[in-house]
């Protein structure tokens, strides 16, 4: 074999170990991705810097949405100082540029660290006191509700709160949603108890 040909397979081995390891070209996308954002070459306008990542790794990847949302979790989970990047810039395009949450944003990473710990304890504690002062069923229709409306508000492109009106206003407006509602939360509540 001559040393053109030894060239040409190598270079096409290395290829084909890049293109076998999505992980490694996840993580070469999501820094460009994070680089594009922060230098300006990629116009969001109300956008998500998530979402945009998510699409874009779908595109280069070949792959679904969510597939491509489970690849950014886990380049994310396994390359921490990429996770801290990423977050940085998601705050900066989501709060500082478009000038929400600014209180939030202040803060230095371990108090914004401490406050959505804070938070999430203060929420769990909240379900399960619904838990025992309702049930389980009005506790499961409060988390379908909060999906709903937070799919609603990342559909959109609009903040919860606005989500969460257009999905009650949808609930007042249609009985038979609220009926639809019901009867997944029961079927869900039956599921979960038959997979114990």
């Amino acid at each position: 074999m001559d040393k053109k040909s030894v060239s040409i397979l190598i270079n096409a081995n290395s290829y084909l170990h890049y293109m076998g390891n999505p992980v490694q070209r996840a993580k070469e996308i999501i820094e460009d991705r994070i680089k594009a954002v922060r230098s300006g070459s990629v116009e969001l306008r109300n956008g998500c810097v998530a979402c945009h990542t998510i699409f874009t790794l779908a595109d280069r990847l070949r792959t679904n949405e969510a597939d491509a949302a489970d690849l950014l979790t886990q380049v994310l989970t396994n390359y921490p100082a990429l996770n801290d990047e990423f977050i940085d810039v998601v705050e900066d395009i989501h709060m500082r540029s478009r000038m929400l949450a600014m209180s939030f944003y202040g803060r230095s990473r371990e108090a914004k660290d401490k406050y959505i710990e804070s938070y999430f304890r203060n929420a769990l504690t909240e379900l399960q006191s619904d838990i025992i002062k309702h049930n389980g069923s009005i506790v499961l229709r409060k988390l379908v509700l909060n999906y709903l409306s937070i799919y609603l508000a990342q559909t959109l492109g609009v903040d919860h709160h606005a989500a969460t009106e257009e999905m009650y206003y949808m609930l007042r407006k249609h009985e038979d949603f609220d009926s639809y509602l019901d009867s997944f939360v029961n079927k869900l509540m039956k599921e979960l108890k038959s997979n114990k």
